[in-house]
């Protein structure tokens, strides 16, 4: 009941983004779209930052979770759908001081798929190399770079970015 209640939420958000701009989208705009009370709200979240967090986290986990079931080219599918689900809020929260936000959690978002992507499940408890770390941040950072450069731009092509972005991590490895 728990995800459902909070996938209502994220869905409100961005059926408001079509309309207004990021950054006026109230905890009272959410409840009034999904018809729950503020307190239902703040029962899931403390506010929309980690709102956004928890959605990036679960789409992410979403991708992960293919990992070792799907072809790459899935993978990378899925991938570009998260963006592009997500793209009227990227747009818009380029325009906004929020924006620090959501680049980092990109950042993180392509932090955790490459960790588990190239180390595998549960590496979480393998990075125990600092050069693991490194070759994660880094690329996440490029790769959250590449996101943001796309998002700036009239006409995105999230499914072409990410082919890229997959066929330079396998050339890494």
């Amino acid at each position: 009941m728990a995800t459902k209640a909070k996938n209502a939420l994220i869905n409100a958000f961005l059926k408001l983004i079509e309309e207004y701009e990021f950054d006026k989208i109230t905890v009272t705009n959410l409840v009034e779209v999904c018809k729950i009370s503020r307190q239902t709200f703040y029962y899931h979240f403390d506010d929309i930052d980690k709102m956004l967090e928890w959605a990036f986290e679960s789409e992410t986990d979403n991708v992960c979770d293919a990992i070792g079931s799907a072809k790459t080219s899935e993978l990378a599918e899925m991938y570009a759908a998260f963006l592009k689900k997500y793209d009227t809020l990227l747009v818009k929260a380029s325009r906004t001081d929020s924006f620090v936000n959501i680049y980092l959690l990109l950042n993180e978002s392509f932090k955790t798929f490459i960790n588990e992507y190239v180390f595998g499940k549960n590496s979480k408890e393998k990075r125990d190399s600092d050069d693991k770390d490194f070759f994660i941040s880094y690329c996440a950072s490029a790769f959250t770079g590449l996101v943001i450069q796309e998002i700036l731009k009239d006409e995105r092509d999230y499914g072409e970015l990410i082919k890229k972005l997959f066929k330079s991590i396998k050339t890494a490895e």
